[in-house]
């Protein structure tokens, strides 16, 4: 065992002498969020109340209609407005955030509630925000880090509700288990998890296979704006508000949309272009090849990830906000 994984233990064994110790939690994932924010969030969730403490969910953006079978879901609160008990002290757990801002909520606010900070995330160049820092670069998704705490700490407690959020948070962090991440204990992990009674087919449906007609005019829209630079083997294309609006489709849809791009043949980079605000835009990166890192690239717009999936927002009109990706990519030299 590592050094650093020695490290995770250890830190795991404190936030579960921490979990044992107290009973109120505010558990914080990221707008917009992903399999692994929300996987992460009701898996967390459900152990704390089979450990029969209280917990609250907080999530700002709008729930994607692919994870809606998970369990617990609609007991996400949308903001800290909505916690009842607003004087409370809790033991916040954020988890999946690189950093504090992508919360999308007042960080100052989310101390004057807590007694405990505690940021339990996968992703490289993570601000280490919290009073404790779990942090697991070398884990393929957060859930990877959440399996770790149950299965040295909770290990009774696991069952389906638990096992279905964390096996949703891997899967779909690891892109259906294609990323170099996908490690062989990721796949002891995924094997432990089935005995629980989930079902990868029927998981897989509706996360992959559960989309309204008008996500495919979407995607359309995506196809037909496809730019590729050869120069520096990138393959980009956009969407604005106004599509979804049109569409009246949620940001959601748009999930899943750059694997799409990362296919091409002729680009080791993809880029999807997603207008969230007037001026604002969050920007998806995917590579096909380990030469090429999209981390370091996203890292250059104060956003990160891993190498070969990552992501950063910019303000700015379009073309500007295009012309920068394009001019950060060095010059392809194969």
């Amino acid at each position: 065992m590592g050094v650093n994984n020695l490290n995770l233990v250890r830190l795991l064994e404190k936030l579960a002498d921490i979990i044992n110790k107290n009973k109120d939690f505010l558990l914080v994932t990221h707008t917009y969020p992903d399999g692994d924010a929300l996987g992460s969030l009701v898996a967390l969730y459900e152990l704390i109340c089979r450990l029969k403490k209280n917990a609250i969910m907080v999530c700002t953006g709008d729930m994607p209609y692919q994870y809606k079978f998970l369990p617990s879901i609609n007991k996400i609160k949308k903001g800290l407005d909505d916690i009842k008990d607003i004087n409370k002290k809790y033991i916040t757990i954020c988890l999946d955030n690189a950093d504090e801002n992508r919360m999308d909520i007042n960080f100052n606010r989310i101390r004057e509630k807590s007694s405990e900070v505690i940021n339990i995330d996968h992703h490289r160049g993570n601000t280490k925000f919290g009073n404790i820092n779990i942090i697991g670069p070398e884990k393929s998704a957060t859930a990877e880090i959440l399996y770790e705490l149950i299965d040295r700490n909770f290990k009774n407690y696991l069952n389906y509700d638990i096992a279905i959020g964390i096996y949703t948070g891997i899967l779909t962090d690891t892109g259906k288990f294609q990323y170099s991440s996908t490690s062989s204990n990721v796949h002891r992990i995924i094997s432990e998890l089935l005995t629980y009674g989930i079902k990868p087919s029927k998981v897989f449906s509706s996360i992959y296979e559960n989309e309204p007609i008008n996500r495919f005019k979407l995607i359309q829209l995506i196809l037909e704006r496809i730019k590729l630079v050869k120069s520096k083997k990138l393959i980009y294309s956009y969407i604005l508000q106004y599509d979804f609006k049109k569409l009246n489709l949620p940001f959601s849809s748009q999930n899943g949309a750059i694997e799409l791009l990362r296919s091409a043949k002729d680009a080791k980079i993809a880029a999807l272009f997603k207008q969230t605000l007037n001026d604002s835009f969050k920007v998806s990166l995917r590579s096909s090849s380990s030469n090429y890192n999209v981390a370091e690239i996203a890292s250059l717009f104060g956003g990160g990830g891993h190498s070969m999936a990552s992501a950063y927002a910019q303000k700015g009109k379009l073309n500007d906000v295009i012309l920068s990706l394009v001019e950060a990519i060095k010059r392809d030299t194969d």
